[in-house]
């Protein structure tokens, strides 16, 4: 419930982003026509989850006379949805975010029995209380994308297999099929699953835990509903075809000589570290104390150990495979990583350690859940203090770390709060500004160089790329994070700059 409240409150304030619209729209048709064309590089289960309340209810569907549908331009068709809706946006967008609220409820709930079964209670309540404060999870747990879904599902089908290895039951096995299935039907990033059940089995069969009769045997078993959940998750069409399609499909619209942006600097190629320099400037520092620890928990019980291996494997599965990921666009990418993390740091909570060990491991999970306190609503621009905070994000990171297009009712009410001064707006998103009530005159190129008298808004990863601009061009002038200084800000990324 806490997660739920969170989420729902520090979303009602916060403009469509980037991905939402495609997400939606194309969960739409998927439902509405069984075709499958408009967004490829995502399995179609979460955003059918998304669009389902829409399709349910009274909501103008998408038109299938627009060219996007048949060129499959699927922002341009997306927008067009959206503008369909326009009278009833704030329930079109509720409804769309509401199925991702409650993954996020299930997800602390699924993590709390999963660590209630390898540790305790008191594990279990470590974990729920983590993840329901999380802003990184909250950031994306709140919004209509497949982030959080992802996350949810790779979790619980690790504790899926782990209640196969454990109670050694056919329907446990059954379970885990289906629930692989689901997985593999959110993101291409649980695709990850196949090298961590292998590690898994190889470390329960090294400790005597299981047999290669009993594996075989499950793995049969788990195999059949794991594909039929494929077949159905594509209307009982060819499944595994078309999800190899999506699947190649995942790079294929990336613009060539893209260049990537960490800690202020601007590189012509992906940055194998990126994911993990995100995570250290985005995660809380009471989460990464946290994390020593609990390895030095693991170290000193040796009952801690087989519970860790199950949670450590997928965590370094997922991070080392950032580290070949060629689209340095955001944390996002490593998000599943998130929940195995706070389940390790709980198994630290179900042990005895001296009194002080024990002070200091309570004061850092209050010091995580103030965190989130402190971040509400901003979550997807938090970035934690020793990186500078929240303002300091521009001169770090880019893209979804700090700013998707979250803001624009934020600056709605900043022009209500000043309603003489009039705004040039450059804005970075796929949402149309008017539809939250921004009245803005659009930032001509030319005023990068040389900005007219007045009030200027500037997304916060439009200035991220006037540095990259300025990289390329050779033109230090262009780059307003060090040319200029912003008086205000809406909301946690849109800086405002005044020109006398």
């Amino acid at each position: 419930l806490l997660f739920i409240l969170l989420a729902a409150g520090s979303a009602r304030n916060k403009s469509l982003t980037w991905d939402e619209p495609t997400f939606i729209t194309a969960g739409y048709t998927y439902l509405d026509k069984g075709d499958f064309r408009l967004n490829l590089e995502a399995p179609p289960l979460i955003q059918e989850w998304v669009a389902l309340p829409l399709w349910l209810g009274n909501f103008e569907p998408p038109d299938y006379s627009h060219p996007g549908w048949e060129n499959r331009a699927q922002v341009a068709f997306a927008k067009d949805h959206t503008l369909r809706n326009r009278g009833r946006l704030a329930d079109f967008v509720y409804w769309a975010r509401f199925p991702i609220w409650v993954l996020g409820g299930c997800l602390v709930i699924v993590g709390a029995a999963f660590c209630a079964q390898l540790a305790g209670p008191t594990a279990a309540l470590v974990f729920a209380l983590l993840a329901a404060l999380s802003p990184n999870l909250l950031a994306h747990g709140r919004l209509a994308t497949t982030d959080l879904g992802c996350a949810a599902l790779m979790f619980g089908s690790v504790w899926c297999f782990w209640r196969a290895i454990e109670e050694r039951r056919t329907v446990d096995w059954i379970i885990l099929g289906v629930v692989t299935g689901l997985a593999l039907l959110a993101k291409y990033t649980s695709l990850l699953l196949g090298p961590t059940f292998l590690i898994l089995t190889l470390y329960e069969l090294s400790q005597d835990k299981t047999h290669m009769r009993s594996i075989l045997r499950g793995g049969s078993v788990a195999a059949l509903p794991l594909m039929a959940t494929l077949f159905l998750g594509y209307d009982f069409g060819f499944g595994p075809a078309l999800y190899l399609n999506g699947l190649n499909a995942i790079y294929s619209r990336f613009t060539e000589g893209y260049q990537f942006y960490l800690m202020g600097k601007v590189y012509s190629e992906p940055v194998w570290y990126y994911h993990l320099a995100a995570f250290l400037m985005k995660t809380p520092e009471p989460t990464i104390l946290l994390l020593g620890i609990s390895s030095w928990a693991v170290v000193r019980f040796p009952n801690l150990r087989r519970p860790a291996i199950y949670l450590l494997t997928p965590v370094v599965l997922i991070v080392g495979a950032s580290f070949f990921d060629k689209a340095n666009i955001g944390l996002r990418r490593i998000l599943p990583a998130y929940p195995f993390l706070f389940a390790f740091i709980a198994l630290a909570g179900s042990e005895k350690p001296c009194r002080f060990c024990k002070v200091l491991y309570i004061g850092l999970v209050a010091w995580a859940a103030l965190v989130s306190t402190l971040a509400y609503p901003h979550y997807l621009s938090y970035f934690n203090v020793l990186s500078g905070g929240l303002s300091n994000g521009p001169h770090l990171l880019d893209d979804s770390n700090l700013d998707w297009g979250q803001d624009l009712p934020a600056l709605a009410e900043w022009q209500s709060r000043n309603p003489d001064e009039p705004i040039t707006l450059r804005y970075f998103g796929t949402a149309a500004p008017e539809l939250y009530g921004v009245n803005a005159r659009k930032m001509a190129d030319l005023e990068i160089l040389f900005p007219k008298t007045g009030v200027y808004a500037v997304s916060a990863h439009i200035l991220t790329h006037f540095r990259k601009l300025a990289h390329q061009t050779g033109r230090p002038e262009v780059d307003w994070l060090t040319r200029y200084r912003p008086f205000d800000r809406a909301g946690g990324s849109i800086y405002l700059y005044r020109f006398p």
